[in-house]
């Protein structure tokens, strides 16, 4: 079923556009809130009429369209955000907004709609929430189906689940969502060309911090005990040799005595007599939180990363006495994650990501998520430099003229990170739409 008419709300980079454009059909409207991301679709696909704020725009005005495709904002039910679903007052309305469109036409609405959202959506408010939005698609006479899917089931070295939400006002008796490649085959190497075209101010080599971090953690890898296990849990050298209370109460909720003479970070005893200071001082950033009580995620990290140190004290204490640099390291790569099972304790082979969260360390068969902060740069030994914005774009399957950050070819930090990370892949949605509209 070719030549079909799509609109494409919150168009981004334009995710969309290229997997239904590569399936024969065409764009006859687009929104994107973002100027930056607006200005840019306009370069990439010309002649396709995009506007603003899709509450500011007369939905009457719409064109006559089959498909409506949306990738929501997706804050209200992501683990990064604070979950308030479709009570989010700024983003959980953006879904009644489709289905205003959906009303606004009438008998002449879309016959088929292409949704993505975070995968934890389905299990928001216990289920409640992605009910109301199936329910709310059905009574609009869409038959719907809805399935998890990332691109590294696709042999795209990309992991990042989303979900998807297809409806058609014709039936899905045909429909079956995409089947998923063997994922053995997946690996990073496929969209890394050392030939590739880096820009002028792109920062793909490592900062001097940045390679004291990776041999401190390399060279604590490679010396740890072959006999004991590494912990495949986030490590928290903040944890090593602290005794602060954290089970029943938070350093938040405990008196000033009972803090004094316990050990803070890095096992430092604490001393003072102002709970503020002692706190800024000897407590680490994520347990400082004014909290009675830390959530039982963060109990079990602790309880994990104090047991790791009592099980391996000898060697950690040896360890931090001969490498003291860690000290001086920013807060978040003081902290460490081994992704890699029973793999080789080696570096050069493996993909090195910067976190917030960490250090991660992991296999070289797919990137993890893009996230959409752009501290998260993604480092490869193999080619001794971070990812570029090209490789960016492979990773979500894009084929763009104009890329994001890139001004007379040159690169300007204006959020090309983010904006990859918030994009659906063009892959992924070309599989499932062709699998809909056929």
């Amino acid at each position: 079923m070719g030549n079909l008419k799509f609109i494409d709300l919150y168009a981004g980079l334009g995710g969309f556009h290229q997997a239904l454009v590569n399936l024969g059909h065409h764009c006859v409207w687009a929104s994107e809130i973002n100027y930056n991301l607006r200005e840019l679709y306009k370069r990439n696909y010309p002649g396709t009429i995009i506007q603003g704020d899709i509450f500011k725009v007369d939905l009457d005005k719409i064109p006559h369209h089959d498909i409506i495709c949306a990738g929501f904002p997706c804050q209200p039910f992501s683990r990064a955000g604070k979950r308030l679903g479709l009570n989010d007052k700024k983003n959980g309305n953006h879904f009644y907004r489709i289905i205003e469109l959906i009303e606004s036409k009438g008998e002449k609405s879309a016959n088929y709609i292409i949704l993505e959202n975070v995968e934890t959506l389905i299990k928001h408010d216990n289920g409640r929430t992605f009910s109301i939005i199936k329910n709310e698609l059905e009574a609009k006479g869409y038959q719907v189906d809805y399935k998890v899917l990332s691109p590294h089931q696709f042999n795209i070295p990309h992991h990042r689940k989303r979900l998807f939400i297809v409806g058609s006002k014709k039936g899905l008796d045909n429909f079956n969502f995409p089947e998923v490649d063997d994922i053995n085959k997946t690996n990073i190497k496929s969209i890394i060309d050392k030939k590739s075209k880096i820009y002028e101010g792109e920062k793909l080599k490592l900062n001097s911090e940045q390679k004291k971090v990776i041999s401190y953690w390399e060279k604590f890898v490679k010396t740890f005990p072959k006999n004991s296990e590494l912990l495949l849990f986030p490590i928290w050298s903040h944890e090593w040799g602290a005794d602060y209370h954290y089970k029943d109460k938070t350093p938040f909720s405990s008196k000033v005595t009972e803090l004094i003479g316990r050990k803070g970070k890095f096992g430092k005893k604490i001393k003072g007599s102002n709970k503020k200071e002692i706190i800024n001082n000897y407590i680490p950033r994520y347990s400082s939180i004014e909290q009675e009580k830390f959530p039982k995620w963060k109990i079990r990290f602790i309880e994990k990363n104090r047991e790791f140190y009592r099980k391996n004290k000898k060697f950690i204490d040896d360890f931090m006495k001969k490498n003291p640099e860690y000290i001086e390291f920013e807060f978040s790569n003081q902290k460490f994650e081994w992704n890699c099972s029973e793999s080789k304790r080696t570096f050069s082979d493996k993909i090195i990501q910067f976190r917030p969260s960490g250090l991660r360390i992991k296999k070289n068969n797919w990137v993890p998520a893009l996230n959409t902060i752009s501290t998260q740069s993604v480092y490869l030994p193999q080619i001794k430099r971070k990812l570029s914005i090209s490789e960016f774009s492979q990773l979500q399957s894009f084929n763009l003229k104009h890329l994001p950050n890139i001004e007379n070819g040159k690169y300007e930090a204006n959020g090309a990170v983010k904006a990859f990370g918030n994009s659906v892949n063009v892959k992924v949605v070309q599989q499932i739409a062709k699998n809909l509209l056929n």
